[in-house]
């Protein structure tokens, strides 16, 4: 019984060894004590290394060359209910962990030639749905082997040992133009903790925009109009390639990008006239709205599917784009675009049309939670919510113009429970589920606001500026950029970054 006790409290000390391993790696303080631990740096960490704990020690280590990065690409379609799926290659991959393709998380228990196989679908609170050949599939995390003995690692009477997957954060943000070279900065790759400039050299290079990254193996980011080409450029997991569209108008820039999957995408811009050489009448300005079909976009018009609202002299600017998929088929059914004197478009899975609007202020951002719930934000501070039915305004408590909005459902229920604006001054806002609070006041303007989790949430803005919410204050941290930031999106681990564990036998 003695020995069976003991043997049971070994095991429940190396679980209590990952759960510690992983609360290091994703804890949202980035210094101080306690900090979070880079993966790279796990191994030798002198406070995970013959641990004393319950009587006995552990000892954390990382495997597989940790951390791991690998992308690759589906071979043929995956369904929404398959237990396996085969990609172009598995080279870099983990034995096992996870994967994201599109905005699914999936975790898989082998690799067996190219296929991935023993997969669990939708975790980590994402849904589990079809995606098209081709799709990107990307893998960032940390796997952690954990030993625990009593009394000691060195005279142990009795050991256990157990590996667990973490996956670990990534995101980038996107500004103005430096020369020749379009601007990203990539958080906490290539190196851990930290954001890295990431020019990517074009003599078309101009401002961008707005980013929406799918996974680490798939993105896209938008910007202003070069000559008569659209300016679109998309991640494939190792680099950023430019993929102009032809036909645009002098000063038809694109402003926001919204990526449901890889089947499906929107963008919205500067509205124009429609008539011969962009030069048509007053009265047939059109709505800039774009749909992308898993292989090209398309500038939508009144006429075409997805079809949006008739050109009309008082159709505006759209400023930002927010399109989700609720139902897990890989397609969009809900969302809004916002634009100038309030002007708001309603998704609805097959069209776009006008929906009523509660005020004339320029709206510049916007969220959709669900199909029940969305956000939007903009000049003079207004805030809007949609309750599934309308429009209203909400209580805000700045006057600042708000240039962003990011909300999160932390328990599923369909309504955000937390949430950030930013704005000009350094204004930031926060949303607690119930009412709106001022977080920061003072500052350089701010352009883009992301999470992680409730705990964990970036801002960007001019000059580079970047801040950090820890769960209780925004910190200044270096963006590795001085240029403008006018956009973030976070590939987020969510509520449960964890993937598997399994015991290792002697």
């Amino acid at each position: 019984s003695v020995a069976q006790m003991n043997g049971a409290k070994a095991f429940y000390n190396a679980e209590s060894g990952v759960e510690i391993g992983s609360r290091l790696l994703t804890m949202p303080n980035l210094s101080g004590s306690p900090a979070r631990i880079a993966c790279g740096s796990m191994t030798g960490t002198s406070s995970i290394t013959n641990a004393s704990l319950n009587g006995g020690t552990f000892t954390i280590t990382t495997t597989n060359s940790s951390p791991i990065y690998a992308t690759t690409t589906l071979n043929g379609n995956l369904s929404a209910s398959s237990t396996s799926l085969s990609v172009a290659s598995t080279s870099g991959f983990a034995p096992t962990g996870r994967v994201l393709i599109d905005r699914e998380a999936i975790d898989y228990a082998a690799i067996s030639g190219n296929s991935l196989v023993g997969l669990t679908r939708g975790v980590n609170n994402t849904l589990a749905s079809p995606h098209p050949p081709n799709a990107g599939v990307g893998q960032y995390q940390c796997s952690l082997d954990v030993q625990a003995a009593i009394p000691n690692l060195t005279s142990p009477n009795y050991k256990r040992e157990l590996q667990w997957n973490v996956q670990l954060q990534d995101g980038w943000a996107v500004g103005n133009s430096s020369g020749s070279n379009f601007i990203f900065t990539r958080w906490n790759k290539p190196t851990e903790m930290s954001w890295t400039l990431s020019s990517v050299a074009n003599s078309s290079a101009t401002i961008l925009n707005a980013i929406s990254m799918l996974s680490n193996g798939d993105g896209w980011s938008v910007g202003n109009v070069v000559g008569t080409n659209f300016t679109l450029l998309r991640w494939n997991g190792s680099s950023w390639s430019l993929n102009p569209v032809s036909g645009a108008c002098s000063g038809q820039h694109l402003r926001g990008v919204s990526m449901v999957t890889s089947a499906e995408g929107w963008v919205v811009g500067v509205s124009y006239r429609s008539g011969g050489s962009c030069g048509g009448s007053i009265n047939n300005t059109r709505y800039t709205i774009m749909h992308w079909n898993g292989t090209s976009w398309t500038l939508l018009s009144p006429s075409g599917s997805p079809s949006i609202p008739p050109d009309s002299r008082t159709n505006q600017t759209l400023n930002a784009v927010s399109v989700i998929d609720t139902t897990g088929n890989g397609l969009g059914n809900i969302g809004f675009a916002v634009g100038n004197t309030g002007q708001i478009l309603r998704y609805n899975g097959t069209s776009w049309a006008a929906a009523t609007s509660s005020t004339t202020q320029n709206l510049l951002g916007v969220c959709t939670v669900s199909a029940s719930e969305a956000w939007a934000v903009g000049v003079g501070g207004i805030i809007l919510k949609w309750n599934g039915t309308s429009w209203s305004s909400v209580s805000s408590p700045t006057t600042a113009v708000l240039n962003a909005v990011a909300m999160m459902d932390t328990n599923g229920d369909g309504k955000a429970d937390t949430g950030f604006a930013v704005g000009n001054g350094g204004t930031i806002i926060s949303y607690n589920g119930s009412s709106w609070s001022s977080s920061q006041t003072s500052g350089s303007n701010l352009f883009g606001v992301a999470l992680f989790s409730a705990n964990d949430a970036w801002a960007v803005g001019a000059g580079g500026t970047a801040y950090h919410w820890n769960g209780s204050s925004w910190t200044s941290v270096s963006s590795g950029s001085s240029v403008q930031l006018n956009a973030i999106s976070l590939i987020s681990t969510s509520q449960n970054p964890l993937s598997d564990w399994r015991e290792i036998f002697p």
